[in-house]
């Protein structure tokens, strides 16, 4: 459950990535979307009808050409100044009329000076030529019509043929239509098919409405406008810039409606977009762009690039980047604000992190090196929109399974973390930052171990059906993250289940609710809840503990606790109970209130007041062998200050207080050691004789013994006392001492060893 937090911690996560991502395309539909607007052309009204005869005077001429009833252009001129060989005309203050294949529209070309070839009808100027396209009719204004402003140009060197109805020129080129003008060299308008091209060196700028926008500019080599099509062409390379902003392509083209409104624009073809500041850089690419608008308004409705879409973003000590096949946006309102839209094939975003530094610096200096902390989120398709402003994102969700990796900037302190999801939905406060991250339809996170983990250390693995993470928004570091449905965390042979569990960034610990368990491959513990401290491998459980401690092989029993708590260090392989705490395996109990267990060293430990319950063989009498017995075991109990316990030579060491007590012998001791062995026929074990030291006393019915050393014989039933020197005080025998005394506590049999030194000295009582 750690991952979650390296994955999410320390930078906002996907805000930056997605908004940065969309900043190159809209600013490159946008370029084109004021192109568009500035270069429609507008239906023309048909011309007043002209006379079908031609009229020579000495003061001016005029010429009109007709096809089957229908005007194709007029001549006129103020004068005519010489006839040339040939059938030329020198003509002055010359205008054309040029009406196109349908003879509904009115373009004019006007010059000072021209030569007209009456037999060919090509028209040749080496002046100045303005031409006028979709002019209004004789007597209105230009300017009349705002809404459909005439396209201006101007240039020189100029033909028209008649042949083709082309008019065409190879020299500089002006033009103008609304707030839109530039220059090209060369230029050929096909009257017939209305169509006009401009041969090479486009370059247009136009001037935006709104106050404080800056000029939009455009480059092209080649562009061509064909009526019938709707399309306006523009030829490569093709490039865009306003201010600092640059877009280039390999080619465009512009779709027009009937009234050459402005409905699509494409740039094809190597599509690349950058824009900067001081602190800001971006770039994008891809294959292609696409921007479609509302005709009437002309405001950009939706946005598409395709084919290996790139977007990087560089702010405020970030990297941001954008991966995907295609990326849609829509687009509503007046100034089209962003809606919503969908980044969709093998979708990447990427946040970088780094870690302070200043992403543009002037000179790298080696101590400042720092590697970036990386978010990366992998997709088939996202879905996202935004908050009314358009600005910046409210929602996005995976359209399928998403996978979340983070890279933290120390791979020494922390390793790689992978969020995995049927689908990943996140939530962003009103200034686009992220605030909620949820996941559904299976969770899975993945924590590799850092760099300078100990060698062996796992990686660890939790997963559920939800999970929900919160942050905050201001740092963009994770608060919270709750996961809910069949929760399971795995390292290696640990294991936990439960149906919810939250991880708490500020300690990195875990809580584990409903029905919660730990367990590995040699105990089982259950309690009411569960938390775990991932920063020390450590799991604490509260509220009617139960566990389990299997045996290393199939030779013994497993030991069952009861406990209020539990404490279990992985590390150490140490467990703590408290509380209550009742300890069993087989016939073996163990009470106390506090009870350590030691599983490396197979150990078991009291350090409070403890009572131990244990069978032991039933006491041979005299002339009884030991295959002769056929009673059952007995009871002994021993109570302590202190209790060890070793599997390894079944031994348990008590201390302090010790008091053991078997049928209706009691032994008090500072100290003893007491000895198990296996039954033969089951798994569990019984007391074979103990070893007791300090102060000695063994108290019956009748008699007391004291000593400073005794060592009971569970099979026997004999006690052996030595030391002090022993002594045994019987009420009616009256008291025996010696080097060593040994006697039974089923019957009154009673051996005393004097040794050379030290003589055996009884005491009778004397009855009178």
């Amino acid at each position: 459950m750690a991952s979650i937090t390296k994955i999410l911690q320390r930078q906002r996560m996907v805000t930056g990535i997605v908004a940065g991502a969309l900043t190159a395309t809209i600013f490159v539909v946008v370029g084109t979307y004021w192109l568009g607007r500035g270069r429609e052309e507008k239906a023309s009204r048909p011309p007043q009808p002209l006379p079908q005869e031609v009229h020579q005077q000495l003061s001016g001429y005029t010429f009109t050409r007709s096809d089957e009833g229908r005007q194709i252009f007029s001549i006129h001129a103020a004068r005519t100044v010489a006839f040339k060989q040939g059938g030329t005309t020198v003509l002055e203050d010359v205008y054309v009329e040029v009406f196109g294949r349908s003879g509904k529209r009115r373009d004019v070309i006007r010059t000072r000076r021209c030569d007209y070839s009456a037999q060919s009808g090509d028209l040749f100027s080496s002046g100045k030529v303005q031409i006028e396209l979709d002019a209004p009719p004789p007597g209105e204004a230009s300017g009349s019509r705002p809404e459909r402003p005439p396209v201006m140009l101007e240039t020189s060197q100029l033909y028209f043929r008649q042949q083709g109805s082309r008019v065409e020129s190879d020299e500089p080129v002006r033009f103008r239509v609304g707030r839109l003008s530039g220059s090209a060299r060369g230029m050929s308008y096909a009257t017939r098919e209305d169509s006009l091209e401009l041969k090479s060196d486009v370059a247009a700028e136009f001037q935006p409405v709104a106050a404080g926008q800056l000029p939009l500019r455009l480059t092209a080599s080649r562009a061509r406008y064909d009526k019938e099509k709707g399309e306006v062409m523009l030829a490569g390379p093709v490039e865009f810039t306003q201010g600092s902003g640059r877009v280039t392509a390999e080619s465009g083209r512009v779709t027009l409606d009937a009234r050459n409104r402005v409905t699509r624009a494409v740039l094809e073809g190597g599509v690349r977009a950058a824009d900067g500041t001081e602190k800001t850089q971006f770039e994008g690419s891809a294959h292609r762009l696409t921007g479609d608008f509302e005709p009437v308004s002309g405001g950009l409705r939706s946005l598409t690039a395709e084919g290996e879409v790139q977007g990087e973003s560089r702010h405020d000590g970030s990297v941001a980047r954008l991966a995907a096949q295609k990326l849609e946006v829509s687009f509503a309102g007046e100034s089209p604000a962003a809606q919503q839209g969908t980044a969709s094939g093998n979708v990447r975003i990427t946040h970088e992190s780094l870690a302070g530094r200043d992403p543009f610096p002037a000179q790298k200096a080696p101590d400042r090196a720092a590697a970036p902390e990386k978010k990366e989120l992998t997709a088939s398709a996202l879905h996202f929109n935004f908050q009314p402003s358009g600005r910046s994102l409210k929602h996005a969700e995976t359209a399928g399974p998403g996978r979340l990796l983070l890279v933290p900037a120390d791979a020494n302190a922390a390793g790689e973390r992978v969020i995995t999801a049927g689908q990943f939905l996140m939530d962003f406060d009103a200034q686009g930052r992220l605030a909620t991250l949820r996941g559904v339809g299976g969770t899975k996170i993945v924590f590799q171990p850092a760099k300078n983990a100990p060698p062996g250390t796992l990686a660890q693995e939790t997963s559920a059906e939800r999970l929900v993470a919160t942050l905050d928004p201001v740092s963009g570091m994770l608060r919270s993250v709750t996961q809910t449905g069949e929760f399971e965390f795995r390292e290696g042979d640990r294991h936990a289940t439960a149906e919810r569990a939250t991880y708490q960034e500020s300690d990195e610990s875990l809580a584990l609710a409903g029905n919660p368990r730990v367990w590995d491959n040699e105990m089982r513990i259950l309690a009411e809840k569960f938390l775990m401290d991932l920063r020390s491998d450590t799991a604490e459980g509260v509220g009617k503990v139960r566990s389990t401690h299997l045996g290393t092989t199939g030779e013994s029993e497993p030991t069952n606790v009861l406990a209020d708590r539990v404490v279990a260090q992985r590390r150490s392989q140490t467990v703590h109970y408290e509380g209550n705490v009742r300890a069993w395996r087989g016939s073996d109990v163990v009470q106390s209130a506090s009870l350590d267990v030691f599983r490396n060293e197979r150990r078991v430990s009291s350090g409070t007041r403890v009572l131990t319950s244990h069978l032991q063989p039933a006491a041979l009498v005299p002339g009884e062998s030991a295959q002769d017995a056929a009673r059952p075991s007995g009871p002994v109990t021993i109570r302590a200050d202190h209790l060890e316990y070793f599997d390894q030579g079944r031994k348990a060491s008590y201390r302090g207080n010790v008091r053991l007590q078997t049928e209706n012998t009691t032994l008090e001791a500072n100290r003893l050691d007491a000895y198990f062995s296996n039954l033969p026929t089951a798994h569990e074990m019984e007391l074979e004789r103990a070893v007791a030291d300090g102060s000695v006393k063994v108290t019956q019915p009748g008699r007391r013994a004291t000593g400073t050393h005794a060592e009971y014989f569970a099979a026997e039933g004999k006690i052996a006392m030595s030391g002090g020197p022993p002594a045994l005080y019987d009420a009616e025998k009256g008291t025996t001492t010696g080097q060593r005394l040994t006697f039974y506590i089923h019957d009154d049999r009673l051996l005393v060893d004097g040794g050379d030194k030290s003589p055996t000295i009884s005491r009778h009582r004397i009855v009178q």
